[in-house]
């Protein structure tokens, strides 16, 4: 799909859509394109294009998977608020959105939207998120508020505990990254690899990195 240039059809309200799978833009795109009041002006797999994209196209709206093992996502979408905070996201992935629903929209998504969902969910996600309003679906809404009635009585979840980092430092033992991988993908040292592990293993209650592979 050729990208639209900013000045075309300012009627239109712009997404960008970043995405790994080539088969999901596609898709994402042909649901946007029947809308008559949406554009799709640009699209990539390639998050190094991102920033240049959002300079190049000053999009309303960028819908995005930024939740892949090889990317720390939370951090992703918090520096992209910074840059860009006339730009909204739209998180649109096929991770738990029980885990990370919350985290996105605290660390500055407007939205998330589960892969997999229908089309008209879609569409309501952008309108919503386009308008001001966060979205996220009716059975995390009804969590959020069953949490807020019985936060006092309520014990954290396991996975709750961890921090955001550390939480991708799971997802990257799940993938079955060694420690010297995982620290040549964080630029971090193998000392601090082993010691967010060590963390990890405290807070969710296990012994040995075996269990811990298992858990994740």
């Amino acid at each position: 799909m050729s990208p639209q240039p900013a000045t075309a059809g300012d009627h239109l309200r712009r997404i960008l859509l970043v995405d790994g799978m080539e088969a999901v833009r596609v898709g994402l795109a042909k649901v946007i394109g029947a809308a008559c009041s949406l554009t799709v002006c640009a699209e990539t797999g390639d998050y190094d294009q991102v920033a240049d994209l959002l300079k190049r196209h000053r999009p309303h709206l960028m819908i995005a998977e930024p939740l892949h093992h090889r990317q720390d996502g939370i951090a992703w979408i918090k520096e992209l608020v910074r840059a860009f905070p006339e730009t909204k996201i739209l998180v649109a992935s096929s991770k738990a959105e029980a885990t990370y629903a919350e985290r996105a929209l605290r660390a500055g998504a407007s939205g998330y939207w589960m892969k997999g969902g229908s089309a008209p969910d879609l569409l309501e996600a952008i309108e919503m998120v386009l308008s001001g309003e966060p979205y996220v679906s009716p059975r995390i809404a009804l969590l959020a508020v069953r949490e807020l009635i019985t936060r006092q009585a309520k014990v954290p979840s396991q996975e709750a505990q961890l921090s955001d980092r550390e939480l991708h430092m799971l997802a990257l033992i799940c993938a079955g990254h060694d420690v010297g991988r995982i620290a040549q993908e964080l630029k971090i040292s193998r000392k601090t690899v082993k010691s967010y592990s060590e963390q990890i293993k405290l807070k969710l209650g296990y012994s040995d990195a075996k269990s811990q592979v298992r858990r994740a």
